[in-house]
């Protein structure tokens, strides 16, 4: 059984007084420790698929079905609860709060879990080795390189030990050699046995995956 399998999922929305198709008829399987791209240009839907992926969003019609179970009927408490224990979300512009350093900002989706204060700090300090920042761990954002920031934010991913890391665009705002170790240490986590999905527009990035899955006016192009 995949741990991802979409069946003939669309999406649409309403835009300017006409309804635009931004998924039409999609479906794809990924299974557990897969390393994935989902490339395609601006427009493409990749983002929408994306959404859909990690429970932001649902489809209009179709099945999504994380690890066996449905997703499209769950509340959004449901949903909430499978953001925050099955998928580790990083972002191009890092999302990580100003005001928090590094440490307290890996540290936030697991106060909303509820895990006490030894354990955080147990899975905070081994999330932040795993990604080499253990030593910046009092550091706040604007005191951090770029890619030391998404490492972070890969950190912050982790922390919870989902089974899925969806990265969208995790390179776009790095330089080409930070870009690079970014990617290798997707490329580590993935051995390790997480499933990674990143989401680009980038060839020599979706490269880097086993397995890339193209996508172009709602469509799997493959």
């Amino acid at each position: 059984m995949s741990l991802i399998h979409m069946e003939s999922v669309s999406k649409s929305y309403a835009l300017g007084g006409e309804t635009v198709k931004a998924l039409d008829d999609i479906s794809l399987d990924i299974g557990k420790g897969e390393f994935v791209a989902i490339m395609g240009p601006s427009g493409s839907g990749k983002s929408t698929l994306m959404n859909v992926l990690g429970c932001l969003d649902v489809s209009d019609i179709g099945v999504y079905a994380l690890d066996g179970k449905p997703i499209r009927c769950m509340s959004e408490n449901e949903l909430a609860e499978i953001r925050n224990r099955k998928i580790g979300f990083v972002f191009q512009s890092f999302n990580l709060l100003p005001r928090l350093n590094a440490y307290e900002n890996v540290e936030l989706p697991l106060l909303y879990r509820g895990i006490k204060r030894r354990d955080r700090e147990v899975l905070v300090d081994k999330a932040l080795s795993a990604v080499g920042l253990l030593n910046r761990k009092g550091h706040r954002p604007a005191q951090l390189s770029g890619g030391q920031q998404q490492r972070v934010a890969i950190a912050r991913a982790l922390a919870g030990d989902p089974p899925i890391l969806l990265a969208d665009e995790p390179t776009g705002s790095l330089d080409t050699n930070t870009g690079i170790e970014i990617l290798h240490l997707l490329k580590q986590l993935n051995e390790q046995g997480r499933t990674i999905i990143l989401i680009t527009h980038d060839l020599s990035v979706a490269l880097q995956a086993q397995r890339i899955i193209h996508i172009l006016d709602g469509k799997i192009v493959n």
